[in-house]
């Protein structure tokens, strides 16, 4: 009978030690990946506002696109910035705009939409704060820089356009995560004429 209980006791020690180091190795196999990127070599241009010189950056950007311009904005009033969008829409670049809770006042998400440019509106209890673009997967556009003319006008803003395929697929990856978000809803013509109201 001791045989036994011994036999037993050395059979539960034993799986207790293997599933412990079976979980302890999943475990190590699913930690989250690192949300820091970096690239040192990439070249990066800064610009200050209030000026001109980072809405022309912007333009300027936007402007060099072949296949996508990808921009998740918490806000888009300014009309330069809008009209070069419908610019890049007109010649078949992929354009997708995700803005924070629309129509806004001012926004130009409702003139895009009417000229066929995917858009889509975040609602949520909080707000999408982003202000990037993706443009061809290499140029990443950020900074506080909200697109509108206040920010050019009137805010201490920067802006930072950077050449990086790297730092470009991680923008990338966030954009497309918020595109498919239950919280990303499709902005709609009712939607523009209710606010018209």
């Amino acid at each position: 009978m001791s045989r036994l209980l011994t036999v037993l006791l050395v059979g539960l020690a034993l799986g207790f030690v293997l599933g412990w180091l079976a979980s302890s190795y999943s475990e190590r196999q699913l930690a989250p990946t690192p949300q820091g990127f970096s690239a040192p070599s990439a070249p990066i241009s800064a610009y200050f506002a209030p000026s001109p010189e980072p809405e022309k950056a912007i333009i300027q950007t936007l402007q060099s696109a072949q296949q996508s311009v990808h921009a998740a904005l918490y806000q888009l009033t300014d009309p330069e910035i809008a009209d070069v969008l419908i610019e890049i829409a007109e010649r078949r670049i992929e354009l997708k705009i995700l803005l924070d809770d629309e129509p806004s006042k001012g926004s130009k998400g409702c003139l895009l939409l009417s000229t066929g440019v995917p858009v889509k509106q975040y609602v949520d209890s909080g707000i999408m704060h982003h202000k990037f673009a993706v443009v061809d997967g290499v140029l990443v556009i950020t900074g506080s820089y909200n697109w509108t003319t206040a920010a050019q006008t009137r805010n201490e803003e920067n802006l930072l356009v950077i050449q990086s395929p790297e730092l470009a697929q991680a923008f990338e990856s966030e954009f497309q995560k918020l595109w498919a978000s239950k919280k990303a809803q499709t902005l709609t013509q009712a939607d523009c004429a209710s606010s018209e109201k």
